[in-house]
């Protein structure tokens, strides 16, 4: 029985929450250090993509568009992150408009100070609309989304733990196999939102 792209990303969003409350369930309940990268976060955040997708194997080339991405998740150690990421870029080229959009299970770590690695699997979709193909304008396909790339939190006002933060980031995305498949090369600046922990979960420095 073919499961309906609602029903997928609806399966994809609970499969996602509970990955994250079993791991908030299992992280140890030790003393931490201070430091800004500590507890929930949410980042929006919008750029520009280099975008190339090819059609039923044929490649429609590479174009440039915006992009947009949100994150909400939280840190679960001084080191490693889970949360979700809401992905969605778009190009033309040629009156050809090529989007790419999806939702993934994102990890993170932390590499140094505010940097940090990031990497999601997930459901995307993956569309190609071209005016001058008559009665037949768009192809597209749902699919497994992937993404990767780095980010660096620069905090606004420095605290002792969370905080206001602006978030410049560089990564991939790929929808790929199906009709039409599309891959983009991202450069996005969000705000982010860093809540930091309660000073029962901290020690002195």
């Amino acid at each position: 029985m073919r499961r309906s792209p609602n029903g997928r990303w609806r399966l994809a969003l609970g499969a996602a929450v509970l990955a994250i409350g079993a791991a908030r369930g299992a992280r140890a309940q030790t003393l931490r250090a201070p430091e800004a990268r500590q507890g929930f976060y949410v980042s929006a955040g919008a750029g520009a993509n280099a975008l190339g997708a090819w059609d039923k194997g044929q490649r429609d080339g590479a174009a440039a568009g915006l992009a947009y991405t949100i994150h909400f998740g939280e840190m679960l150690t001084d080191r490693w992150g889970l949360g979700l990421a809401i992905e969605d870029g778009g190009a033309t080229r040629h009156a050809v408009t090529t989007q790419i959009a999806g939702l993934t299970l994102e990890a993170q770590a932390r590499l140094w100070r505010h940097l940090a690695a990031h990497a999601g699997v997930g459901v995307g979709a993956a569309s190609a609309t071209d005016p001058s193909r008559a009665g037949d304008e768009t192809h597209g396909t749902y699919g497994s989304l992937l993404t990767a790339g780095f980010s660096y939190d620069a905090f606004v006002v420095p605290r002792l733990t969370g905080g206001w933060a602006l978030t410049p980031a560089c990564g991939l995305r790929a929808v790929p196999g199906g009709d039409v498949g599309a891959i983009a090369a991202v450069l996005t600046v969000s705000i982010s939102w860093w809540s930091g922990l309660p000073a029962r979960e901290l020690r002195a420095r």
